[in-house]
């Protein structure tokens, strides 16, 4: 009897680590279709392909398919919603000659904080829209949580706020903050990977196969969660 009373609680707690390993390195994954149609403007191609992403917060895989194309020069994942030719974030394959015909796996490999091109101040879409009348005189951050998009009505008075609220201030400016004297950044920022990741889910990172057929382009298609119902 004394040996379940002290099993249960020792059960309990390996659960409870178990499932915050879990929670921590929670698995990411992201797929898209690649067809001509999604380039922007859209082109035709009898070619198509496929691209997934997996991983966690440390680091993410990728793999891309594709059928029946040819002369391929490189393959890029960019910034940008489906509307937009963005910024390149990685390159994912890069060719200084054009490959034959490819049907099947064309390219394999691993995306950390260091593959990113672009500076972390340019990974994210958000920037805070608290106008001037908002007052966040002496905030520090870490105790205003999550700000961003936030508008006057649901910031309220923040004046003095104290360290470890502030969350996430990247490229905010005076214009958008208001008043934000002495204000501190105390909070760690994210990684580069991490706001490539949020991103992702944003919808707003495509992957775009060149050829020497279509440089710009051939074949695209935006990353969604594989969670996603929309």
């Amino acid at each position: 009897m004394n040996n379940l009373r002290y099993s249960i609680p020792g059960s309990l707690a390996i659960w409870t680590f178990v499932l915050m390993s879990n929670f921590a390195f929670a698995q990411i994954d992201f797929r898209t279709d690649l067809a001509g149609e999604h380039e922007v403007p859209p082109i035709f191609s009898e070619s198509y392909g496929s691209a997934l992403v997996t991983g966690n917060n440390d680091n993410l895989k990728y793999q891309i398919n594709v059928t029946s194309l040819d002369k391929i020069t490189g393959a890029l994942l960019h910034k940008g919603d489906s509307t937009e030719n963005g910024q390149i974030l990685v390159s994912l394959l890069n060719s200084t000659e054009p490959s034959g015909v490819i049907d099947g796996n064309l390219i394999e490999g691993t995306i950390n904080s260091s593959s990113i091109l672009l500076p972390l101040a340019n990974l994210t879409t958000n920037i805070l829209a608290v106008p001037a009348s908002a007052n966040l005189t002496n905030a520090t951050a870490a105790t205003v949580g999550n700000l961003t998009n936030a508008t006057a009505a649901t910031v309220g008075n923040l004046t003095n706020a104290t360290a470890a609220t502030v969350g996430n201030l990247t490229n905010a400016t005076a214009a958008t903050v208001g008043n934000f004297t002495n204000a501190t950044a105390s909070a760690n920022p994210p990684s580069k990977l991490e706001a490539l990741i949020d991103l992702m889910g944003q919808n707003m990172t495509y992957i775009n196969i060149l050829t020497s057929d279509f440089p710009q382009g051939e074949l695209r298609g935006t990353l969604r969660s594989t969670n996603s119902t929309g």
